[in-house]
């Protein structure tokens, strides 16, 4: 099987990243899962997890996590999703040799070859019926972790927890994020029934590094560590973070662990929630790693962790940020970075969002910061259509929000118009994200900075709803 055909082969799978499905969404089981898994030889149980999940900043802890042990020599993997330009990204792993530590296509290629007698049997049984995209992803990056003898796998939980595909993995310590309203229709309408969903990978005897949550979540994690016999460990007790600077190259912080205070950390990533993650992270790795190189450890990897997409700088002449956070507490996150970090600066909005996400909410946030508003489309099958946002975010009684359908000219458009010192920032969605992030790194592969800066040169003019 090669690459293309790998791809090709996983494409033909329901894939409830492309098509939000809440009923049938509902109806997933972790026994098809399980069962997956037990015709590859069960690959989750030859290395020992580390299991992420919450609404917000899980894909931030687990690439803190995964650089902490790649600093301390640890053959770690690393496993997240969705991708922003490359499936690929979405399966790590430390010690590859190589300059990038994604897998490789040929790689890639196996894992889905070894995959598809297993997945077509599960086909076959009714009962079970085919698995799904993120399945199948799951599993072949179980597997490729077997095959590369890794030590300890962080894997970031899809959606909710209890019946998340990572959930066939024992982890050995698990962390909750911050739990908020997203999903709902899938996982519930209020935030104890989200936090009963993300309690699911806990386990006995196991802790669990929890970040501050609101009473009602917080509420029901601390009854559901008890029922299962789990060991909650909370932000604050003793686990914390203080900001000491925070400016346009990150942070600079101090972290209270569970074994003692670590000093001036670097952390490379806006915005101070960062500083909660990372003390999440610390307190998470902790729990399994020996005494001897972690302060070394700590300081080196958190020094060099990466998370693209999320408050991301991709020029600073003009000021362009990418930022795929898509619910009222991402946005949030985004207006506070940007008015602490560049206050009174006039800033232009390139927004796109899935259909499903909560729209108003987040116009209600981003919108009034930004003195000009441009809908598009990631041209994801879920993107709210640009004139639909349009009609969410348009002002009354001032400026329509324009509408340019393609992303790229969009940015075009806005970037162009643009005067020196002002800011752009592109919005919403991961989708969004990736699409804008890829037409700039067309640039960046050349090896050109400056035909980089002229990624976008050509583009349609926005027009008003």
């Amino acid at each position: 099987m090669t690459y293309d055909q790998a791809i090709e082969y996983l494409n033909g799978l329901t894939n409830y990243e492309r098509r939000h499905e809440p009923e049938a969404m509902r109806q997933v089981r972790l026994d098809r899962m399980q069962r997956l898994c037990e015709r590859l030889g069960d690959p989750q149980r030859r290395v020992r997890a580390i299991l992420v999940s919450g609404t917000n900043a899980k894909g931030s802890i687990c690439a803190m996590i995964y650089e902490i042990l790649r600093a301390a020599r640890k053959r770690v993997g690393l496993y997240t999703s969705p991708h922003l330009e490359d499936v690929r990204e979405r399966i790590r792993t430390s010690g590859t040799g190589r300059p990038e530590d994604r897998i490789s296509r040929e790689e890639f290629a196996a894992a889905v070859e070894r995959l598809r007698p297993a997945i077509d049997a599960c086909a076959a049984e009714p009962e079970l019926g085919a698995p799904t995209y993120f399945e199948a992803m799951t599993a072949a990056a179980f597997v490729h972790f077997a095959q590369q003898r890794v030590e300890t796998a962080v894997l970031e939980v899809g959606m909710g927890g209890r019946l998340d595909a990572t959930n066939v993995a024992e982890p050995v310590v698990s962390v909750i994020g911050p739990i908020g309203l997203d999903h709902t229709d899938v996982l519930g309408l209020d935030a104890a029934s989200i936090a009963r969903e993300k309690a699911g990978i806990m386990r006995p005897s196991r802790p669990v590094i929890c970040a501050p949550q609101c009473p009602d979540a917080a509420v029901v994690l601390r009854e559901q560590a008890q029922a299962r016999g789990a060991r909650l460990i909370e932000y604050g007790q003793p686990i914390s973070a203080r900001v000491f600077e925070h400016d346009a190259d990150g942070l600079l912080l101090a972290v209270q662990g569970l074994r003692g205070t670590y000093e001036s950390l670097r952390v490379p990533l806006l915005g101070r929630h960062q500083a909660e993650n990372a003390a999440l992270a610390v307190g998470a790795v902790e729990t399994l790693t020996d005494r001897g190189a972690l302060r070394s450890a700590v300081r080196t990897g958190l020094g060099r962790v990466r998370w693209p997409g999320r408050l991301e700088v991709v020029s600073r002449d003009p000021l362009v940020i990418l930022d795929g956070g898509h619910n009222p507490p991402a946005a949030r996150a985004l207006r506070a970075t940007i008015e602490e970090l560049w206050p009174g600066r006039p800033l232009h909005l390139v927004i796109g969002l899935s259909a499903d996400k909560p729209l108003a909410a987040v116009a209600e946030i981003l919108g009034p910061m930004a003195a000009t508003l441009t809908c598009t489309s990631s041209g994801h099958p879920r993107a709210c259509p640009p004139r639909e946002l349009a009609d969410c975010f348009g002002r009354p009684g001032g400026r329509p929000a324009a509408v340019v359908d393609d992303p790229l000219d969009a940015c075009t458009c806005v970037r162009n118009a643009a005067k020196p010192g002002d800011i752009m920032l592109v919005a919403g969605s991961l989708f969004l994200a990736g699409r804008v992030r890829a037409g700039l790194s067309v640039g960046r592969r050349a090896g050109s900075r400056q035909r980089d800066d002229r990624q976008l040169e050509a583009g349609a003019c926005p027009s008003s709803p």
